[in-house]
């Protein structure tokens, strides 16, 4: 029996092309007992917006956000506050019309900026239902970027494995695209090793990190997690940065007890130039993010060093996260993460200190960082020898 519910978030910016197959890869899932979130990240393209609303309204299990633009971590921490009940949603629309969709506003705590939410007109019986619409009780979440798509036996394989564990961390395969370089790397799943089922501690992950050599730890798509567990430990996504799920999944597992690990390829990541987590795509005057655009006109408007910038400010900001959490971490789990993980991800915060401009004021941080610097010897070697191979 379906009856645990599942909670997807899905972010949308910019994915016309692709949309319509994640959708139907999420509604036609085996499992269906599912709350679908979209949230619609102010797209600028001419159908991201028109392609959500057509899957809302032909499926009552689907609630569609629409914001201004915030970055990849402002869309999938509304699915998290959404669902944690942080919303008040009023119903614009007062009277119920056949096949059409229903306007909400947020009464309230509005942090993201959302215009509107819709609901499909199926999902309500009466106008009462619209007065007395709010939040599902979910028991497990996932999220599911928006150009990239599911088996459609995704949900079901994760949910029969949930049973008194935290997270499940499933294996992925890839497409590329638009020359992408770099094509038929080996997955995080491979490079580790974890060839069968099994349900590992958070030491037994960071010893298995240190003994293939990788200080890999990311975690946004890559897995279900179970939600009590994510609300106790009150973990969202860093807004306004890259590689945002570097600091999510090191909390994540540093707080967890038991990670499923599950080998299968269930989850299908298109790789392309402007995918929704790939920064290299091509930023003019016209089409720079608003989260972005003040540092894009700090390096006058040169793409590529308002970029690089970012990047670094996004590793400083992550390295003060991870220190500010680690203060009060006791547990062998947590320990045995933040001996492996902060080291290396204090480090690459170093690298802001080769730009003359520094808008957001984050070199004069890096004391705060220094002291959590340490040479990982077979680390660095390990990163010396990949190097060495791709040339």
């Amino acid at each position: 029996m379906q009856t645990k519910i599942v909670g997807v978030v899905i972010p949308i910016y910019n994915v016309e092309e692709y949309l319509r197959e994640c959708l139907d890869s999420v509604i036609n899932q085996t499992y269906i007992n599912l709350e679908i979130i979209l949230v619609n990240d102010g797209s600028t393209d001419e159908n991201s917006l028109n392609i959500a609303k057509e899957y809302t309204l032909k499926d009552k299990r689907i609630t569609l956000f629409d914001k201004e633009n915030g970055g990849l971590s402002s869309a999938r921490n509304v699915g998290i506050e959404y669902f944690s009940g942080e919303y008040k949603l009023k119903n614009k629309t007062q009277h119920i019309k056949e096949n059409s969709l229903i306007e909400f506003q947020l009464d309230g705590n509005n942090p993201y900026n959302i215009y509107k939410a819709y609901k499909s007109s199926q999902a309500f019986n009466n106008e009462k239902d619209l007065t007395n619409f709010t939040y599902p009780n979910i028991d497990y979440i996932i999220f599911l970027d928006s150009d990239d798509y599911w088996e459609l036996n995704c949900i079901e394989e994760c949910v029969i494995r949930m049973k008194n564990v935290d997270v499940l961390w499933f294996d992925h395969d890839c497409t590329y695209e638009d020359n992408i370089k770099n094509k038929h790397k080996k997955t995080r799943m491979e490079i580790f090793d974890f060839k069968k089922e099994c349900i590992i501690t958070p030491k037994e992950y960071a010893n298995r990190a240190l003994s293939v050599g990788s200080r890999d730890i990311s975690f946004g798509w890559n897995g279900m997690i179970d939600f009590n567990f994510l609300k106790k430990i009150k973990l969202k996504f860093i807004n306004f940065i890259i590689n945002e799920d570097i600091h999510f999944g090191i909390i994540l597992f540093a707080s967890a007890n038991k990670i499923y690990i599950l080998s299968q390829k269930l989850y299908l990541c298109r790789l392309r130039a402007n995918s929704i987590s790939n920064h290299d795509k091509k930023i003019t005057k016209a089409n720079v993010s608003e989260y972005f655009k003040d540092i894009y006109e700090t390096f006058g408007e040169n793409a590529k060093e308002a970029k690089n910038y970012l990047k670094a400010a996004s590793r400083v900001t992550t390295a003060l996260k991870l220190i500010e959490f680690f203060k009060d971490q006791k547990s062998e789990n947590a320990l045995a993460i933040k001996e492996t993980f902060l080291p290396c991800y204090a480090k690459k915060a170093l690298m802001i200190k080769k730009f003359k401009k520094d808008p957001l004021n984050l070199k004069e941080q890096l004391v705060l960082i220094k002291p959590f610097i340490q040479t990982k010897l077979p680390y660095d070697i390990w990163k010396f020898w990949q190097k060495i191979k791709k040339n």
